[in-house]
């Protein structure tokens, strides 16, 4: 097969085949729960940490039966194990596991009660989208506060990562008619920051990283990696309420994703931090990430996001 594998409810089947009905409840609910991870030199990295959080999402959201967290790792390896072929090898890829709650028994009715009972499981791979980002690692992000609040604890837990995320999608809109540049960072109900719509913010006052309190937050895959890395820098890293004017104050603020891995903000609320650059702690940590996979991420990302660039504008 030369087109992309994907998994969908027990079969390898052909990318381009990989479709929801309008019954399932993914779209009618936006009942899934959600998981992506990207490869290093086509390997899949920190995936039994993402199935775990996985699993953990869909315990919360009651989504049952489940296949089995050994089967599933199987799975993602075997996909990536046959996508990774058909690219390039300093090309990488993004895998993408969701598990909805089934279909939409009143669209159906009990003749299909069996199947409504039943969660659609799929997997599937993209080429990571360097050219998206590459350049930013070099000018930093520009973050501005978002209108809406972080998701409240007491209606839906935000540690809990679901495609429920109409309020995400939202925030970034709204930013970008102000700056289309601009991400959006949330913030909590206490006016605390939160996240931004892809990922886990911190900043650095002091040689310290600071981060957002975890119940206010998904604990990211890559916050881990990052609170890691710390460690071995012999950087302190704590999780603390982070205010607007902290990061104003900040010596450099910086973002996580699984991804681009780690990126530098160098504006708040059209504001530079600092000197408006990015700052030591990024590339030291960013530095030591790339020691750790084996790949150059700067370097990756500028290289292969280039290439893809190029490849664009030549098709138009």
């Amino acid at each position: 097969m030369t087109e992309p594998q994907a998994y969908l409810n027990g079969a390898f089947i052909p990318f381009s085949e990989a479709k929801l009905a309008v019954t399932d409840l993914g779209i009618v609910y936006g009942a899934a729960v959600t998981e992506m991870i990207r490869t290093f030199a086509h390997q899949l990295f920190m995936l039994d940490e993402h199935l775990d959080r996985l699993y953990s999402a869909l315990e919360y959201a009651c989504i049952e039966p489940v296949p089995q967290k050994s089967e599933l790792r199987q799975v993602c390896e075997t996909v990536i194990e046959h996508n990774a072929r058909l690219l390039p090898p300093e090309h990488d890829l993004g895998l993408t596991v969701f598990i909805t709650a089934g279909h939409n028994l009143p669209y159906l009715g009990l003749s299909e009660l069996e199947m409504c009972r039943t969660p659609t499981v799929c997997v599937h791979s993209f080429p990571l989208a360097f050219e998206l980002w590459n350049q930013k690692y070099n000018t930093g992000q520009y973050l501005l506060k978002a209108e809406g609040q972080q998701l409240n604890n007491s209606i839906f837990d935000p540690r809990i990562k679901s495609r429920s995320r109409i309020h995400l999608y939202r925030a970034d809109k709204l930013v970008r008619k102000e700056n289309p540049q601009a991400s959006a960072l949330l913030f909590d109900q206490s006016g605390f920051a939160a996240e931004t719509t892809i990922g886990n913010f911190y900043l650095v006052k002091d040689n310290i990283i600071k981060t957002p309190r975890p119940e206010h937050v998904l604990g990211g895959i890559s916050q881990t990696m990052v609170a890691q890395l710390a460690k071995q820098l012999g950087l302190c890293y704590e999780e603390t309420d982070i205010s607007s004017n902290a990061i104003i104050d900040a010596d450099e603020a910086l973002t996580s994703s699984t991804a681009y891995c780690l990126m530098p903000v160098t504006h708040f609320n059209s504001q530079p931090i600092s000197d408006g650059r990015p700052g030591p702690v990024f590339q030291k940590l960013l530095s030591a990430w790339s020691q750790i996979v084996g790949v150059d991420i700067v370097e990756q990302a500028t290289q292969v996001g280039e290439a893809r660039r190029k490849s664009i504008s030549e098709q138009h």
